[in-house]
């Protein structure tokens, strides 16, 4: 029997088809849109529009129109002054605890009053403001690894060397991040080599809620899957990172994607990106059977 995690409700599903394939990566697959690294790299950019959302939702509101620009509810265009022009079509997201939510992109609302009032720069430019990762988010993504048998460790390396994540003992992983690196670069490679763990690249033991992925995929295809989730956690936090100019460098032939999983991406970003919130909480234990 086989146990999947569910993109929908975040919980562990049993299969009875071990061959069946995850909806989103069969959507993926299927899709000629996402075949090419470039229309890849293209929906990363559309998902770091929408810090608000989930990077799933944000994916979710690709499919049904990459044209969006600024999604709200039609409550929250309210406290903004606007309202949603009658007939307009929502977009469909998904909610914790509900079904679902409609939300609206600003060309189908108008102002309430008849005058276009200025939409707040926030919303227009989500990462004006760029700057150094506050120390809280950093400290509360290591603390909160803990809770997944991920220890943290610094230590003086080369020039070049980053970091790297590796097994340790007792059933536990371990990150190890170059100490000369600010905060910034430290957060970047945190992210990525907690990705590595999180897709499953380093394997997995019992008590883990990921499944193992070790020896499957090729060393291409487990560092875009790290940059990508690097990429989108570290620019939804308003940090440059240098994961463009991995995933560039490979887009520049625009040749079709290795084997990569865009439902792995997508739940390990939202979880790391979580990480570094109050509102953290750990996914629930895979089931071995």
């Amino acid at each position: 029997m086989e146990h999947q995690l569910n993109i929908f409700t975040g919980k562990i599903d049993t299969k009875t088809d071990q061959g069946k394939v995850k909806a989103l990566d069969e959507l993926f697959e299927l899709s000629a849109k996402y075949k090419k690294s470039s229309e890849f790299f293209k929906l990363l950019e559309f998902i770091n529009k929408f810090p608000n959302l989930s990077p799933f939702n944000a994916f979710l509101i690709h499919t049904q129109d990459s044209a969006a620009k600024i999604v709200l509810s039609a409550y929250k265009w309210n406290k903004y002054g606007r309202r949603v022009k009658p007939l307009s079509r929502p977009f469909i997201i998904l909610v914790p605890f509900g079904p679902v939510e409609f939300v609206y992109d600003i060309s189908d609302t108008e102002p309430i009053n008849g005058i276009e009032e200025t939409i707040p720069e926030s919303l227009l430019k989500p990462f004006l403001t760029k700057g150094d990762l506050p120390p809280a988010i950093y400290n509360r993504t290591v603390k909160n690894a803990e809770k997944d048998s991920i220890d943290y460790f610094e230590e003086k390396m080369q020039m070049g060397g980053a970091g790297y994540a590796s097994t340790f003992t007792n059933n536990r992983f371990k990150v190890t991040i170059n100490s000369q690196y600010c905060i910034n670069e430290k957060f970047s490679t945190l992210v990525h080599e907690l990705a590595h763990i999180y897709c499953g690249h380093q394997g997995s033991v019992k008590g883990n809620w990921w499944e193992s992925r070790k020896g499957i995929l090729s060393k291409e295809a487990r560092e875009i899957e790290a940059e990508s989730v690097s990429y989108l956690v570290c620019v939804r936090n308003g940090l440059e990172t240098t994961s463009p100019e991995y995933l560039s460098g490979y887009i520049k032939e625009d040749k079709e994607l290795p084997d990569i999983s865009l439902e792995t991406i997508l739940i390990v970003a939202n979880y790391i990106e979580t990480m570094g919130t109050g509102a953290f909480k750990p996914k629930k234990k895979r089931i071995l059977t």
